[in-house]
């Protein structure tokens, strides 16, 4: 048990948001005390003051009880947080960190609290040019674009390439999306982003996109297995049915790499494009990044991006009282980039 944990500050740093599924399957949720004591805390975890935390489309699908990602009962939702070391785990207390995955906000509580403890191994130094609002605008939706992007590079087969080729992002008004457009941009790509907003065009382009485009402009309603194909790799935030109509459009040797289940979470599809093209569908989960000195390498990649995409990336202040609203304003599509939550 760490000696040198405590709660600093005031009441309104001690609370959180919290879900819980009673007996009868109710969800019961809302901005309670955070209730634990520090001196429970074991001696390989660390307590983290949360300054903000990044709220994904995982984090909504927890707060509104969803069992696949609702693990527990109750949870504090939020897989990323970041702030400052109280105490615990050896690090030394004020150090500026930021945590994702780990289990935070599935199957332990997560970052919507003003305090939060993690494995000390979870965590890692917050790269000194990102601001920890600007760590949490990125969080697991920058690291899972650039994990995402990274897969693609070394998929996509450049024997096909042309120098006109496109790349596709699905869902590009979300973080994960915008993100990846902005990832694919700068390493010298042509990017079609593809949202169902027309809010997102101006963002979007000035992320990089070459082009904005409906879901319904690129849905070839002819019933094959195969049509032209158009990608050279695609970055996919939304599944269902606009995956398997978009894996019938990359071309020879193209990749796509899936990333959500906005659109559904059934896949239907033949095995033409992978038989016939050599087409790769490589499923993306950024939680299960092996080690620290990876997870620091990528945020030191995210600290480089962000100046460039600052300016046009929106991002959402929310308080406790904000999450369970903007849940469903997520879950029912109304959001666009990212929200960050502010316990305090």
């Amino acid at each position: 048990m760490p000696s040198d944990v405590g709660f600093p500050g005031n009441e309104a740093g001690k609370r959180c948001w919290r879900v819980r599924r009673a007996d009868d399957g109710e969800i019961v949720a809302g901005v309670e005390p955070l209730g634990w004591d520090p001196a429970a805390v074991a001696a390989d975890e660390v307590v983290i003051r949360v300054e903000a935390a990044g709220f994904n489309y995982k984090d909504a699908l927890a707060a509104t009880g969803h069992p696949g990602v609702m693990r527990v009962s109750p949870l504090v939702p939020g897989i990323d947080a970041a702030g400052r070391v109280v105490g615990g785990g050896g690090l030394a207390s004020g150090a500026a960190v930021v945590v994702t995955g780990n289990g935070l906000g599935e199957t332990r509580d997560g970052g919507f609290a003003g305090f939060v403890r993690v494995p000390a191994a979870a965590v890692i130094p917050r790269p000194a040019m990102l601001s920890t609002e600007a760590a949490m605008a990125c969080g697991t939706a920058g690291l899972t674009a650039l994990i995402a992007c990274d897969r693609l590079a070394m998929l996509v087969d450049g024997r096909h390439a042309r120098p006109d080729e496109e790349w596709l992002v699905t869902g590009a008004s979300g973080g994960v999306g915008m993100m990846a457009v902005a990832v694919l941009a700068a390493a010298g790509h042509r990017v079609v982003a593809c949202s169902r907003k027309l809010s997102a065009v101006v963002t979007v382009t000035a992320l990089g996109a070459a082009a904005v485009v409906r879901p319904d402009e690129i849905i070839d309603p002819t019933p094959k297995s195969l049509v032209k194909g158009r990608w050279a790799g695609v970055v996919d935030t939304v599944g269902g049915p606009l995956l398997a109509d978009v894996l019938r459009a990359v071309r020879p040797g193209g990749a796509v790499a899936a990333i959500g289940m906005a659109g559904g979470a059934d896949l239907l599809t033949s095995v033409h494009p992978f038989i016939l093209r050599g087409v790769t569908l490589a499923g993306i989960d950024a939680a299960s990044i092996p080690t620290q000195a990876e997870r620091a390498e990528l945020w030191d990649r995210l600290a480089d991006l962000w100046p460039r995409v600052a300016a046009a990336f929106p991002v959402t202040r929310l308080a406790l009282d904000d999450v369970g609203g903007w849940a469903q304003r997520m879950l029912a599509g109304e959001t666009m980039g990212r929200g960050i939550v502010i316990p305090e």
